[in-house]
């Protein structure tokens, strides 16, 4: 069995934070149907409308594609080894990108006080949701963390990764590129 499918498994055994852990622990997290751990591949999945939520100041947040520039949505926990891991270097990549860039930080499953703390010792570019019961990581069909998704200006398209991007890579560099090319509507 694919271990895609072993993870959606466990995801459907469990429920909230356990599974998130056993997803995290075992370091073979999915967005939905991603093709490969740490690649970005086509994404199909995104809500219809804007997931509105709160921020970690508790001000009203709208994640939804926005026109002129690429919205970076990421998902991230303190917990998450790999997640810490990768935040430096999605935060440079993000900033020296910021004119193409609209950066959204989602913190899954944790406390508000403990998700401030943790997005305190990162130079994040943009606002941090606080996604304490999963919700947004529902509406966004994530599975485990990290994760990341990248949508088109106007929405026009996106791609997803399951797992840590190598954010010095040319290879991602091309993909945020095609997209901010891309402004066609769904």
């Amino acid at each position: 069995m694919p271990a895609i499918a072993r993870f959606r498994d466990i995801g459907q055994a469990y429920s909230g934070r356990t599974a998130f852990a056993a997803a995290g622990l075992l370091a073979c997290l999915t967005i939905a149907d991603a093709a490969e751990y740490g690649a970005l591949a086509p994404f199909e999945g995104l809500p219809k409308d804007p997931v509105a939520t709160r921020d970690l100041g508790g001000a009203p947040l709208s994640i939804a594609a926005e026109p002129g520039r690429v919205t970076l949505i990421h998902f991230f926990a303190s917990w998450c080894e790999p997640c810490v891991t990768e935040l430096p270097e999605l935060s440079r990549f993000a900033h020296e990108r910021r004119d193409r860039i609209r950066f959204i930080g989602v913190n899954v499953s944790e406390p508000a006080l403990r998700a401030r703390k943790f997005a305190a010792r990162f130079d994040l570019p943009g606002p941090v949701a606080l996604d304490e019961d999963k919700s947004v990581a529902d509406a966004f069909r994530v599975r485990g963390l990290p994760a990341t998704i990248l949508i088109a200006p106007g929405g026009g398209g996106s791609l997803a990764a399951a797992g840590p991007l190598d954010w010095n890579s040319a290879e991602t560099a091309r993909a945020l590129d095609g997209l901010a090319r891309s402004n066609k509507k769904p």
